[in-house]
């Protein structure tokens, strides 16, 4: 059972009306009864325990109890990749916010053409794995972007990490640095000699994940892990 439930919206202390897929899910899906005790957040670091008084047909009639508040962590990963296929992409998103991703920033490169771009299904799995891992704040996922527009973005980070299997290692004390990092992922048969070039003059660091050849998805959460490891 999740550790929390995210709306869109956490309402004020009181009696309050769930309805929707949520409402569904608690009360059909996982059979809760009144008296069960669940958690209710809105993804961005506001959150609430509340009871369940009743339960009928269409919604779910619960008690909340006053609101929390906890701050944004200190270390913000970004992560940037180009999304493996099917199951495998899922997986990424699923577990890159269990390990504690705060932005995804699906791409395009030369060797990977827009296929099964998926943010609605992408946006769902976040939210359960961050309610399963009771996550405060929800990660944010970025529409996908053409290698290049992405590398020109004004919003990325200053700091910037390239996994390269012919780089140094992890600097010492990158973990452990608060504020934003942003590490990005080359897709199967790696980027293009053109895109690596073109990080590297956007201020992209390579470093080394590990000796192997890695497939995407661990590599991204590989080093997703390194880099929050100290936060």
């Amino acid at each position: 059972m999740a550790q929390r439930y995210f709306v869109d919206t956490l309402p004020a202390p009181g009696e309050f009306r769930l309805g929707g897929e949520l409402a569904h899910h608690l009360g059909t899906v996982l059979r809760s009864k009144a008296g069960d005790q669940v958690r209710l957040a809105d993804g961005r670091g506001r959150s609430a325990p509340a009871g369940i008084v009743a339960i009928g047909k269409r919604e779910i009639v619960l008690e909340v109890g006053p609101g929390e508040f906890a701050a944004a962590p200190n270390r913000r990963v970004h992560l940037a990749f180009a999304p493996p296929r099917k199951q495998r992409a899922d997986w990424l998103f699923e577990h890159g916010t269990e390990v504690g991703v705060a932005v995804f920033w699906p791409l395009w490169t030369a060797r990977t053409r827009p296929q099964g771009e998926k943010p609605e299904r992408w946006q769902r799995l976040a939210r359960a794995a961050a309610g399963q891992c009771d996550r405060d704040w929800l990660p944010e996922i970025r529409p996908a972007l053409e290698f290049d527009a992405f590398v020109a973005h004004p919003d990325l980070p200053v700091r910037r990490l390239l996994a390269d299997r012919e780089g140094p290692g992890l600097p010492a004390g990158a973990a452990a640095d608060a504020g934003e990092v942003l590490l990005l992922v080359g897709p199967e048969g790696g980027f293009s000699r053109p895109e690596t070039e073109l990080a590297r003059n956007a201020g992209f660091e390579p470093i080394r994940l590990g000796p192997h050849i890695l497939r995407t998805e661990t590599a991204a959460l590989l080093g997703a892990g390194l880099l929050m490891a100290s936060s």
